[in-house]
């Protein structure tokens, strides 16, 4: 007859082993996403590793009682965000899908 002891034991062996597994993945396309995106910014002919996201800028005032006035920026109603074609952040610059999916986002003030 088997011990009940053995089972959890293999059951958290088995769960370091999963997140094991999952952080060298991420560790092993980080590293792929980081040598493409060094690749494409030494040898142009690969295609661009940077870009820009052209965004108006919309401002968030906020009031009383947790509301908020939204106006267009005065000073700068337009601007173009660096940004890095890679999953990750690369070169200082988030990337462009990140930056694309929140360019209409309200800025806090």
């Amino acid at each position: 007859m088997a011990s009940s002891s053995a089972l959890p034991a293999n059951r958290v062996f088995s769960w370091r082993r999963i997140v094991l597994a999952v952080l060298i993945l991420l560790a092993l396309l980080y590293l792929a996403d980081f040598s493409w995106y060094e690749l494409r910014l030494h040898f142009h002919s690969l295609g661009p590793a940077t870009g820009s996201v052209h965004r108006i800028r919309l401002l968030a005032i906020p009031n009383k009682g947790s509301r908020a006035t939204y106006e267009l920026d005065q000073v700068h109603p337009e601007e173009d965000v660096p940004c890095s074609h890679s999953l990750f952040p690369q070169g200082g610059a988030q990337p462009c899908w990140y930056v694309t999916r929140h360019a209409n986002d309200p800025i806090q003030m």
